[in-house]
């Protein structure tokens, strides 16, 4: 009595497989996320017709690998159209944050960066309203990835409605919302190229149009 029993070395083994494998299963969740990341950006600038070999290439996958990964390509664009629409939640909190009880000023701010050169140019980071808009419309009604559209251009025109209760917030709420997601905007093809003229002149007038004006209150 007094001296401690030696530790049963199979117990030892198997805990520390037990913890082996819920490290290599964290670094595979991770890796994954990357992936949804980099492929949400790619559907952004490239749409759902980018090749499985451009695909896999950026994400850094082989084709062996992606299907370890994921069931389909449809699979992937399901969930990097969810990841998109995370990203536009979270921009929507950046932009709130600043603004504390002050909606308008919110919005007003989202207006000016969403028509600036700068979102305009930077396709892997658009928002999915519209930067999935032409391709989201061929997927099929119960995808998951038509769904994720759906539910979040609704979110989006809720945060751009006027408070609950004003007049103007039945017809205001989606021709603004249309009006960010779905005007013509040149953008340009390369990075060396200028967007024409006439995208400046557009983004500033829609500008104008879209930010809240004090007469919807």
């Amino acid at each position: 009595m007094g001296q401690s029993q030696d530790r049963n070395p199979q117990t030892g083994q198997a805990e520390r497989d037990e913890s082996t494998g819920r490290a290599s299963r964290a670094q595979a969740a991770e890796h994954r996320e990357q992936i949804v990341a980099a492929a949400s950006r790619l559907f952004r600038e490239q749409g759902f017709e980018v090749s499985l070999t451009e695909l896999t290439g950026t994400v850094g996958l082989t084709t062996g690998g992606f299907c370890r990964q994921f069931d389909s390509k449809d699979t992937l664009a399901d969930e990097a159209t969810g990841h998109a629409f995370e990203d536009l939640r979270a921009l929507l909190d950046g932009f709130e944050a600043p603004h504390t009880g002050d909606h308008d000023a919110a919005r007003t701010a989202l207006i000016d960066y969403y028509l600036s050169p700068g979102h305009r140019d930077d396709t892997a980071h658009d928002c999915p309203a519209s930067g999935l808009s032409a391709d989201i419309s061929r997927r099929p009604a119960h995808s998951e990835a038509r769904q994720h559209v759906v539910e979040g251009v609704r979110e989006l025109s809720r945060w751009l409605d006027p408070p609950l209760g004003s007049a103007c917030s039945a017809r205001r709420s989606h021709p603004r919302a249309a009006s960010l997601t779905g005007k013509p905007i040149k953008r340009p093809t390369r990075p060396s190229q200028r967007s024409p003229p006439w995208s400046e002149r557009s983004c500033s007038r829609e500008r104008r149009t879209v930010r809240p004006s004090r007469s919807e209150y």
